[in-house]
């Protein structure tokens, strides 16, 4: 899986640093910038392609609700992730559809369990058939019990497992049942 390029915008210097050292207990993610200057972040966004934005929402000049706005208005598939030490801003953050929000201090679970749905839904790139037959799977279904349900055959389902199994890298059907719990797939 390829990693998820990540940028970092702050006002808060030591926020970055605390936010990037969080982010380093992840392999999957690259932070490929921080910036405490919210024009310069915007613009680094829009001239990269980045995967991920972690942008706090009150910063001098252009507010993280601004820089949301802008990238929606652009030709870019970066995702934000809103990050505040305020609650009130929720509302706002939905309307501008950013992926997520978090409250400072962030904990590591919360990260962590954000970019396990961003992994899931944007990076994984499981199609409806294979999450159908996830499901099926949660459920205790064999192969070629999923197979009757679904009208394929046992071998067909087999290959999907195989696909499924190698895109989320779970090395068994235990793990990905509780990946798959986890990253609310089920």
């Amino acid at each position: 899986m390829d990693k998820i390029k990540t940028v970092l915008i702050d006002a808060d210097e030591s926020f970055l640093k605390r936010l990037n050292s969080l982010l380093a207990n992840f392999k999957e993610v690259e932070v490929v910038g921080t910036f405490e200057n919210a024009n310069e972040g915007l613009d680094f966004i829009l001239k990269n392609e980045l995967d991920l934005a972690f942008v706090q929402i009150e910063m001098p000049n252009l507010s993280g609700l601004e820089i949301a706005e802008e990238i929606s208005k652009r030709e870019t598939d970066v995702k934000i992730i809103l990050v505040s030490q305020y609650s009130h801003y929720a509302v706002k953050a939905l309307k501008v559809s950013v992926f997520d929000y978090l409250l400072k201090p962030i904990s590591i679970d919360e990260l962590k369990t954000s970019l396990q749905r961003f992994n899931t839904k944007y990076k994984i790139n499981l199609n409806n058939r294979e999450l159908q037959i996830i499901r099926e799977m949660s459920n205790g279904l064999s192969s070629q019990n999923i197979g009757e349900k679904l009208c394929i055959s046992r071998h067909t389902v087999d290959t999907y497992r195989r696909s499924i199994l190698e895109k989320t890298a779970c090395q068994n059907t235990a793990q990905l049942i509780k990946f798959s719990l986890k990253s609310g797939l089920i």
